[in-house]
């Protein structure tokens, strides 16, 4: 009773009048002992900061173990919002609450695909969204400034779900904060972009879902190459991938000329935007300019990539030209011997100078390997043109020898361990699209010459194998060592649970008041934790490809399983050359039989003609029609005139 009378006396001010009877107040008994509180410059009987320590020091605690619960974590740091108030905590407080308030993207990636393997619906964001946006909302409402990291955090967890319309707010948020942007921070746009694609939809949706990623990926290529951002290996492959979906041509050919410095219309030549390229000084003097970045390394990847993405356009012209200037370049000499003798010598009116003096250009090339001969030869089969597929055939097995020949050298005089791998095979593919084409066009005479070549890429297998069992036995089957590399298994993933509070992202972050200028600098240490397979992090410049090493006991069974896929084929083959053979032969028989025009091969001409010949043929036809079947006398008769039948003719 008397405590509540104390409590009305002090709200009314009317205890300032009491004398205090005792001389240490009640208070004092919550002060902390002298030997356990740290030591400070204010009072350590303060319990406001007794408590704010306290607090803090707990929630350190928490963050600092390897793994804590998420909800814990969150928990914890309501409860210290709730007490102390934002503005009061520090900035490494916000920065570790927020990755350690969620679970680390492959295993949110990995919950989100289990849950829709069990037939639950797909979220269209992320399931602790309104965490960071808490957490971003108290960082600048205090005054601070989140980092370029913190937003890589968001993104990597949006990324990790596909919610490609969460990181593009986040991008425009980080402009519009005059954060600069690098290429991971692209990167994990576009991994968000290509990821939603990769996720179910209902399949009316696709259309516009697709429409609206590529409009995004669109933009991002755009701002890239605005702002001077270099391009990377990752970066360019994520991009493709989206483009693919709609065969945007314009977009790829920004990427091929921005990353690699490829003008698809003139692949030979550089593009106009290197044509004012400075040297390096130069370019250092003049830097007012956005610089225009160093083009990537073009590798065999980039190659294919290329060949399979203008190959699904059917242009076949456009993939031919790439091809073969981007395979087999002109040599320095030659180019310069081109371009200063290119309309030098004509008697024309000056217009100026016909040879500017640009920067110095090394065309970008590539070496062909297996797989970019069997997208050449699969685009250029579906559209139809059988006299190039002849010809890149013939080039891919002259390349095949080449490079066996090269092999065998190496194995004959260097050590097992010094000689490099096969880059390039002929394999059951590169038939298959010749053999397409022949069957859709009935074209016997090209099947004819499929089933060649493929009996010569049997004998050549065969032999092969027959070379390298003896090379093996020579070497002895304990001195070979072994140089397979071996595929990374996926990281084990962990169940998470799913939560129920979400929010829209456009108003992802609230204005707040002027950050501080070293506000920025008092972040804490993260450890990076990329998303996926592809390493963000990587240097624009990747560097170089790596060499494999021979191992013969793989080859071996690549020999082994070549050669079986291709007697298959080959049996195939040969029965769909019987089968047209045969219906060539029919067709033939029922012209002779109904009195039209054939095709006389001594003649080189059409006409209605019978001699004896045709006149016992077409009374054999008529007199075993009825006794033994029209077709058993077709079959008896035509047998005769395999040769003479070369071309039939629409009719």
């Amino acid at each position: 009773m008397s405590q509540t009378y104390l409590r009305k006396l002090i709200l009314s001010g009317r205890l300032s009048e009491v004398r205090h009877f005792h001389a240490s107040p009640r208070r004092a008994g919550l002060a902390l002992p002298l030997s356990d509180s740290p030591p400070s410059t204010t009072s350590a009987s303060n319990p406001k900061e007794v408590i704010f320590n306290q607090r803090c020091q707990d929630i350190r605690s928490l963050l600092s173990l390897p793994r804590p619960s998420p909800g814990r974590v969150w928990g914890s740091y309501v409860e210290l919002l709730h007490l102390l108030g934002a503005e009061n905590l520090p900035l490494d407080i916000h920065q570790s609450v927020l990755r350690k308030c969620t679970p680390p993207a492959a295993h949110v990636r990995a919950a989100a695909m289990r849950r829709i393997a069990e037939g639950q619906r797909l979220r269209q964001d992320h399931i602790y969204e309104l965490r960071f946006q808490t957490v971003i909302r108290n960082i600048r409402s205090s005054g601070l400034t989140p980092t370029l990291d913190d937003y890589h955090f968001i993104l990597e967890q949006f990324a990790s779900v596909g919610h490609y319309v969460g990181a593009f707010q986040v991008l425009r948020e980080m402009t519009r904060a005059k954060l600069p942007k690098n290429t991971k921070t692209y990167g994990l746009c576009l991994q968000a972009l290509c990821h939603r694609l990769a996720l179910p939809i209902w399949h009316e949706k696709r259309e516009g879902l697709v429409e609206d990623v590529t409009k995004y990926c669109v933009e991002l290529i755009n701002e890239m190459s605005r702002k001077g951002v270099p391009f990377t290996s990752v970066n360019v492959d994520l991009a493709v991938r989206v483009l693919k979906e709609t065969a945007d041509f314009e977009g790829f050919e920004k990427i091929m000329k921005g990353a690699y410095g490829i003008d698809l219309s003139y692949p030979d030549r550089p593009p106009l935007e290197y044509w004012d390229k400075k040297s390096n000084d130069v370019a250092v003097a003049e830097s007012a300019t956005v610089r225009i970045p160093d083009p990537l390394p073009f590798s065999t990847a980039a190659l294919n990539t290329a060949v399979d993405m203008i190959g699904r356009l059917g242009n076949v012209s456009k993939l031919v030209q790439m091809f073969e200037v981007l395979t087999t370049p002109l040599p320095l000499s030659v180019q310069k011997l081109s371009t200063s003798t290119s309309f030098d010598d004509e008697d024309e009116d000056d217009y100026g100078i016909s040879n500017p003096q640009v920067a110095p250009y090394r065309p970008p090339s590539a070496e062909p390997n297996t797989y970019t001969y069997h997208l050449l030869l699969k685009w250029i089969s579906q559209a139809g043109h059988a006299v190039f597929l002849r010809h890149y055939l013939l080039q891919a097995m002259e390349l095949d020898r080449r490079e066996d020949r090269r092999l065998r050298g190496d194995c004959l005089i260097k050590q097992p361990g010094e000689i490099h791998a096969l880059r390039f095979s002929v394999n059951r593919n590169m038939l298959l699209a010749v053999f397409s084409e022949a069957n859709r066009d009935k074209n016997m005479e090209l099947l004819r010459w499929v089933l060649v070549k493929t009996e010569r890429v049997m004998r050549r297998k065969k032999a092969d194998i027959a070379y390298y069992t003896a090379t093996q036995q020579k070497w002895g089957e304990n001195s070979v060592p072994r140089y397979s590399q071996g595929i990374d298994d996926d990281a084990a993933s962990e169940d998470l649970d799913v939560g129920t509070s979400s929010s829209s992202f456009a108003t992802f972050f609230s204005p707040s008041s002027s950050a501080k200028e070293d506000a920025i600098m008092k972040t804490a240490h993260i450890p990076p934790t990329p998303p996926f397979n592809a390493d963000l992090d990587a240097p624009p410049q990747p560097s170089k490809e790596p060499t494999r090493l021979f191992d013969i006991d793989m080859h071996l069974s690549i020999l082994e399983r070549d050669l079986l896929m291709i007697s298959q084929f080959y049996g195939h083959v040969q029965d769909v050359m019987g089968r047209n053979t045969q219906r060539i032969k029919e067709r033939l028989g029922r012209r002779v039989w109904g009195g039209r025009d054939i095709y006389m091969h001594d003649k080189g001409v059409r006409e209605v003609y019978i001699d004896h010949t045709n006149a016992s043929i077409y009374q054999l036809i008529y007199c075993d029609s009825e006794s033994m079947g029209w077709m058993a006398g077709l079959l008896a008769c035509t047998t005769h005139y395999d040769e003479e039948i070369a071309h039939i003719g629409p009719h």
